[in-house]
C-alpha cells in the first residue's frame, strides 16, 4: 500500500520540542476549555512533555519507548490518556488537529517562526512615539490655484524652516498623533507646559524633543495663522479582481482531487492529462478522459467544453472510476459556472451518455454535492441545489446523505467561503437544516467547529475568504441561538444504544421520545420502534463520534434481569435500526467510528456472525469486496484488514481458554468457547465475501464494474 506523503503544514520535530510548558497548557485549554476532561491530574509533571511528543506525530509505542524508564505505562495507556484529554487518535484527524493547535499557540509566542498578528491598540489613546531624533520630512506643497497669503506668514514660515529645532524633529500632519496630544493635554499639564516653553524660546533646540511636542507646535501654528492644508482627494479603492485560475490538483498518494474529492490512491499524478489525448484508463484508480475533461472544464471555453463532450461520446470510455465517482463528481470539484453544468445535463439526455450524471455515493460516501465547489456558481448556487433536491426518492435525500466521516453536503458546503447574503438562501433549500447544523461528525465536531477549522486553513491563502467564513459562523450562531428547540440534543437511538431506559418511577414509565406515560414498555426494542415512528436520525454521530449503528455493536446493554444482552438481541435491535427494505439507510453501513474502524470490522471482531451476514447481504456483491477488505490503522501505526483482525481475536481467545483451564470456571469456559465458534463463523463469512489477509489499496476501495447506488435517468 502506498504510503501517504507528509502534510507540509505539519510542524517539524524541532518546532514541537521547542514548545514551552505554558504553550502545552494552552493546548489543553483549547481542547478542554471547561476543564472537565477525565484523568486531568494523571502524571501531571510529565504532561507537557507528552503533549510535545504527541505534536511530533509519534505513534504511541514510540511514545512509550521515549518515556521509558521515567514512566512505565504501556502504549495503550498513553492512547487512552490522550483520548481522555480530547486529543484525536485517528491519523488524519490528528494531523489536522496538530496543524490547528500549533498555529493557535504559536501566534501567542513572539519567538515562534509563524508571524503573529499585530497587537490591537486602544482607540481612545494611541501610543506615543518614543523620544528620538527624527529625519526631516518635507511639508505638504501649497496648492497652485490658492488665494494669496499674508507676506508675514511666508516670512514666519521661512524662519520656521531654518529653525534648528525643526531640523531635528519631525513635523507630521498626523491626525492620530494630534488627537493623542489633545487627549493627553486634557489630563496632564506636562505637554501643555512643554509646548508653551518651546514658543517662549524660539531658539531653543534639543535632540531629546518628542514627536508629541512637535505636534503640539503644529497645533499652535495652525491656530495663529490662517493657513489651510490643501484637501487631497483620496483615490478610489481598487475594484475586486477575480482570483487567478488554479489548475486541478491531484494528490495521488492521498487519493484526493483539489483537496475534496476522494479517489483510490494510485501514485500517478493525473492532473496534467488532457482529455483530447484519449489516453487509456488508469488501471488502479480508473481515471478516464471523461474525468480529465471535467476537472479541466474551468480553463476551457464553454463551446469547446461542449464539443469535447460530443467527441468523447463517440468512444466507449467508462463513465465511473473504480471508487464510483461519475463525471459530475469531477465537474463539481472543478468550481465551474452554471452553464457548464447545464451542458452536462443536456449531454446526459442522449442514449449513450446516461451515466455521466450519476448521483450515487462513491466508496467514501460522497455524492456530487459533498464535493461541490461553489466558487463559480455565485447566485446560481441556489437553483443548482434545487435541481438536485428531487433527483432521489424521497426528495431531499441527496442533501442529507452522510459520507464515511459523518458529514452532510451542508457541512461540506459551509466550509467554503460564501457571500454573506447567500447563507439564509442556502439554508432554506436544505431539509431539516437546523438539525443538520446541530449534527456532529465522527470526530465530535459541530458545524461551527468545522467552519472554524476550514477558515484557519484558508487564512494563509486568502484573508477575504477567511472573513467570509467567519461572517457565516456569526450568522449561524445567531440562527441557532434563536431556534425554538434550543441546543439540547433529542433523546434517540444513540441513547438507547448506550443502554438508556427512559424515566421510570413507581411502576410508571414515561418515554422521552413520545412523552407519553406507559404507552409502551421501557425495553430497548420498544424504544427503538418509538424512535423510528417519530423520525429520529438513524445515522447521526453523538458527541463521541459514534453513530447508532456503531453504538449498538460496540456498547454493552443489560436485560431486565441484569443479564448481558445476547447476540440475537443485538441483531434484532440492528434490524430495527436499519431494515432491509429501506435502501436510503445503506449509507449508515459505511460511516466510520472515531477510531477509523468500519462497521463490518466492529461486527466481525465481536463475533456477531448472524449480524455480519445480514449487513453483507444488504449491499451489492461489488461493494461487499471493499467492505470486507477495509483496513484499519492500529495504535502502533500498522494497518490490519478485517480478516487479520478476526484471526488475531481468535488467537487471543484461545490464550484465554488455555488460562481458564487452571481456574476450571465452567461458565467462563462456555462463554469463551461460544465466542470462539462465532468468530470462526465470521472468518468464513469474510472469506466467502472476498476477504484476503493483506489486501491492496485497490481492493480496499475499488468497486469493480458495479454501481454503488441506483443511477437515475433524466
Amino acid at each position: 500500500m502506498a504510503s501517504a506523503s507528509k502534510n507540509p503544514l505539519l510542524p517539524t520535530k524541532d518546532q514541537c520540542f521547542a514548545l514551552t510548558d505554558e504553550q502545552c497548557r494552552q493546548i489543553q485549554d483549547v481542547l478542554d476549555p471547561d476543564g472537565t476532561r477525565p484523568q486531568k491530574s494523571w502524571e501531571l509533571q510529565y504532561q507537557p512533555e507528552l503533549i510535545r511528543l504527541y505534536m511530533t506525530g509519534m505513534s504511541f509505542p514510540q511514545i512509550e519507548s521515549t518515556m521509558t524508564p521515567r514512566l512505565t505505562w504501556s502504549y495503550k495507556t498513553y492512547s487512552n490518556r490522550f483520548r481522555d484529554w480530547c486529543f484525536p487518535l485517528n491519523p488524519n484527524q490528528r494531523d489536522n488537529k496538530i496543524i490547528q493547535l500549533y498555529a493557535l499557540v504559536s501566534e501567542s509566542s513572539p519567538a515562534n517562526p509563524i508571524a503573529a498578528p499585530p497587537p490591537i491598540q486602544s482607540r481612545g489613546v494611541p501610543p506615543i512615539r518614543p523620544r528620538q531624533p527624527q529625519p526631516r520630512q518635507p511639508l505638504p506643497p501649497l496648492p497652485q490655484n490658492s488665494t494669496s497669503f499674508n507676506p508675514e506668514f511666508h516670512q514666519t514660515y521661512e524662519q520656521t524652516q531654518r529653525n534648528e529645532r525643526n531640523r531635528s524633529a519631525t513635523i507630521e500632519f498626523d491626525r492620530n498623533s494630534i488627537s493623542t496630544i489633545e487627549t493627553i493635554a486634557t489630563n496632564s499639564t506636562w505637554v501643555s507646559s512643554s509646548a508653551a516653553s518651546i514658543f517662549s524660546h524660539p531658539d531653543y533646540a534639543s535632540h531629546r524633543d518628542s514627536i508629541a511636542t512637535a505636534n503640539s507646535s503644529v497645533v499652535s501654528l495652525a491656530s495663529q495663522y490662517p493657513y489651510r492644508q490643501p484637501k487631497i482627494e483620496q483615490p478610489l479603492p481598487p475594484l475586486p479582481q477575480p482570483k487567478p485560475y488554479k489548475p486541478p490538483r491531484h494528490e495521488s498518494h492521498n487519493g484526493l482531487w483539489n483537496g475534496i474529492l476522494r479517489v483510490i490512491p494510485c501514485g500517478q499524478d493525473h492532473s496534467n492529462l488532457d482529455a483530447s489525448d484519449l489516453f487509456e484508463r488508469c488501471s488502479v484508480c480508473g481515471f478516464t478522459p471523461w474525468h480529465a475533461l471535467m476537472v479541466h472544464a474551468r480553463s476551457m471555453e464553454l463551446e469547446n467544453f461542449d464539443k469535447a463532450m460530443g467527441k468523447l461520446s463517440n468512444f466507449n470510455f467508462k463513465k465511473e472510476d473504480f471508487a464510483g465517482n461519475s463525471p459530475v463528481h469531477f465537474l463539481m470539484v472543478a468550481g465551474v459556472e452554471m452553464d457548464y453544468f447545464a451542458r452536462l445535463v443536456q449531454h446526459n439526455d442522449t442514449p449513450t451518455n446516461q451515466k455521466i450524471l450519476g448521483t450515487n455515493q462513491n466508496a467514501f460516501g460522497q455524492n456530487p454535492l459533498h464535493v461541490l465547489n461553489p466558487r463559480g456558481f455565485g447566485e446560481d448556487l441556489i437553483p443548482l441545489l434545487k435541481w438536485f433536491k428531487p433527483r432521489r426518492t424521497p426528495p431531499g435525500l441527496l442533501l442529507t446523505q452522510r459520507d464515511i466521516y459523518g458529514q452532510t453536503p451542508l457541512h461540506a458546503l459551509l466550509q467554503h467561503p460564501l457571500p454573506r447574503n447567500l447563507y439564509p438562501k442556502v439554508l432554506e433549500v436544505f431539509p431539516f437544516f437546523e438539525h443538520q447544523l446541530r449534527s456532529l461528525d465522527i470526530a465530535g465536531r459541530s458545524t461551527i467547529q468545522m467552519m472554524t477549522d476550514a477558515s484557519l486553513r484558508l487564512r494563509s491563502e486568502s484573508e477575504p475568504d477567511y472573513l467570509k467564513i467567519q461572517d457565516g459562523i456569526a450568522d449561524i450562531k445567531q440562527l441557532l441561538a434563536e431556534c425554538v428547540e434550543g441546543g439540547v440534543p433529542k433523546y434517540g437511538f444513540n441513547d438507547i444504544a448506550r443502554g438508556a431506559r427512559g424515566e421510570t418511577w413507581f411502576g410508571f414509565f414515561e418515554c422521552r421520545i413520545c412523552n407519553r406515560t406507559n404507552a409502551h414498555s421501557n425495553s430497548y426494542i420498544d424504544q427503538m420502534k418509538c424512535a423510528c415512528a417519530h423520525g429520529r436520525d438513524r445515522n447521526a454521530p453523538d458527541d463521541t463520534g459514534l453513530t447508532p449503528a456503531h453504538a449498538i455493536v460496540t456498547k454493552e446493554r443489560s436485560n431486565a434481569n441484569r443479564g448481558h444482552e445476547t447476540a440475537t438481541q443485538t441483531e434484532e435491535l440492528f434490524r430495527i435500526l436499519i431494515p432491509q427494505a429501506d435502501v436510503t439507510l445503506r449509507e449508515a453501513l459505511h460511516v466510520l467510528d472515531p477510531e477509523g474502524n468500519t462497521l463490518v470490522h466492529n461486527i466481525a471482531t465481536r463475533g456477531f456472525d448472524r449480524l455480519l451476514k445480514y449487513v453483507l447481504e444488504l449491499e451489492t456483491p461489488g461493494r461487499r469486496v471493499s467492505m470486507v477488505n477495509a483496513c484499519t490503522k492500529g495504535a502502533d501505526g500498522s494497518e490490519k484488514s478485517v480478516y487479520e483482525a478476526v484471526v488475531e481475536k481468535v488467537r487471543e481467545l484461545n490464550e484465554r481458554i488455555r488460562i481458564n483451564r487452571y481456574t476450571e470456571d465452567r461458565r467462563i469456559k462456555e462463554f469463551l468457547v461460544d465466542t470462539g465458534n462465532r468468530l470462526q463463523r465470521c472468518k468464513h463469512l469474510l472469506v466467502q465475501a472476498g476477504a484476503v489477509v493483506n489486501p491492496s489499496i485497490t481492493v480496499c476501495a475499488q468497486v469493480p464494474r458495479v454501481c454503488l447506488g441506483v443511477h437515475f435517468q433524466y
